[in-house]
């Protein structure tokens, strides 16, 4: 057998382009996104189990009429490609004979043969999502101190019911989608969550679920049954009475605790998040430590508390000084596990430092995604831009009682969003800036953290992290 790319990414064509993508990122921990050349896409297709390196440069060679030397260049310029911070193209191939031959990605080089006249490597948004966030519903079984959610703006509406949920569980994988993400609420709050989960796994989609919801040993059960290998679990402490002051339910601590051993028992691995505050970061250490002893825990992720949009607590910011203290013992449990626990760090001060210096960390932000990788589908099956905006009006780009997928993804409202108007802002620090296309097409205005910031009327405010953005609310 001979060298593959990994069932682990996923190329897929894009217009003018083709993009290269992390399958199933909930349980990976190198996200990989990368934008190819129709040509790169070519030369990764041909990596089918049956070549070896040297016959992927006989067919490059024959492909693209060159010569050994020439296509031997082009080969390797591609493997050394960066796919994120720590990988490289070449880390993306592997044995075949590593694999199960039915977990193998096989691709017709084909399908990324593009004219060259439409070439597009400068458009960010893809052509069709390939991301897709699920919020089945907004009930929960706690009430977090911390929770970002907007669970009033959706009291008393109807819910996604299973039939819309297959119908889009098609057009994605006809967008060629592989992980449907939930979030809310907390899903298993729904009475028809194994159906839903059946509905996903059956449709050949990974599903990432994440969830505060106590599970019996019985739920553990069936959930192992449905075929369901991983789920995320937000625990914030091993003392359960610093879990049920954060979670506003008395007795819940004990519960949640358990659950992650029935969830070991039947074979389910689990993900874990805990959210950081005064609460309970002086005990957070201990907790990192149970966890990595917990043979099922794949991954752990530990994350200081933000300001959220409709639910917000200064006193739930850590301090400078905890934060320290934290990070210096964390990091001796994340020598012994790199790959299975991380703490993403502090939030930063978006308007803290020169000008020159925020100037410089502003365009080395990260990419923002929304509206440009994938979509958020609400309750009621209305989509919008970004899981944190929730039903805000403004940011609603289309609605899936009515419309497909991809005419949401296509709609008027969601391309007014992706490519603004810089005529319609009417004030503000956007408004004439000579940035304005690059910033907001190229690495992406933050809307949810403009919205913190200046306030959920201010639709066009700057990100905060901008140099030329005024001074609005404590964010960290």
């Amino acid at each position: 057998m001979g060298l593959l790319l990994s069932p682990e990414v996923k190329l897929r064509p894009d217009g003018g382009r083709s993009i290269l993508f992390t399958a199933n990122p909930g349980d990976s921990s190198q996200e990989v996104f990368k934008f190819l050349y129709p040509q790169q896409a070519v030369i990764l297709s041909l990596f089918d189990g049956k070549r070896d390196l040297t016959a992927v440069r006989e067919a490059v060679a024959y492909l693209f009429d060159l010569d050994m030397e020439a296509a031997s260049r082009q080969v390797d310029a591609l493997l050394a490609i960066q796919v994120n911070d720590e990988q490289t193209m070449e880390s993306l191939i592997i044995e075949a004979s590593d694999i199960n031959p039915d977990q193998a990605r096989i691709y017709d080089p084909k399908a990324f043969i593009v004219p060259e006249e439409m070439i597009d490597m400068d458009d960010t948004r893809c052509k069709m999502p390939y991301t897709l966030l699920v919020l089945p519903t907004m009930r929960c079984v706690t009430n977090c101190r911390y929770c970002y959610a907007d669970r009033e703006g959706f009291q008393g509406k109807q819910e996604l019911d299973l039939t819309l949920y297959r119908r889009l569980l098609k057009e994605a994988r006809d967008c060629g989608i592989e992980t449907v993400e939930f979030s809310g609420g907390d899903f298993f709050c729904r009475e028809d969550a194994l159906d839903f989960i059946e509905s996903t796994l059956s449709a050949g989609l990974y599903l990432n679920i994440p969830t505060k919801y106590p599970l019996s040993r019985s739920m553990a059960q069936q959930l192992k049954a449905t075929g369901l290998s991983t789920i995320q679990v937000s625990i914030d402490g091993l003392d359960p009475a610093i879990i049920d002051q954060l979670m506003g339910r008395t007795g819940y601590g004990e519960k949640i605790l358990q659950t992650l051993d029935y969830l070991g028992e039947v074979g389910i691995k689990v993900r874990t998040n805990t959210v950081l505050t005064p609460v309970n970061i002086k005990n957070a250490v201990s907790l990192a430590r149970y966890l990595m002893d917990k043979p099922y825990v794949l991954r752990s992720n530990f994350t200081c508390y933000g300001r959220s949009l409709y639910r917000h607590d200064d006193s739930l910011f850590c301090s400078p000084e905890d934060i320290e203290i934290f990070e210096k013992k964390f990091s001796k449990i994340k020598e012994e596990f790199p790959d299975r626990v991380n703490f993403s760090g502090a939030n930063d001060n978006p308007y803290a430092g020169e000008e020159s210096v925020r100037k410089n960390n502003f365009w080395e932000r990260a990419y923002c995604t929304a509206n440009r990788r994938g979509v958020v589908v609400l309750p009621d099956g209305k989509v919008t831009i970004c899981e944190e905006l929730y039903n805000h009006e403004h940011f609603i780009i289309g609605d899936l009682t009515k419309q497909t997928l991809l005419e949401v993804w296509n709609s008027p409202k969601a391309l007014e969003l992706a490519y603004p108007d810089q005529s319609a802002v009417s004030n503000g620090p956007c408004r004439d800036c000579s940035d304005f296309q690059q910033c907001h097409e190229g690495l992406g205005r933050c809307v949810r953290e403009a919205l913190k910031a200046y306030g959920l009327d201010q639709h066009y405010a700057p990100d905060p992290r901008c140099p030329r953005a005024p001074v609005g609310s404590r964010l960290a």
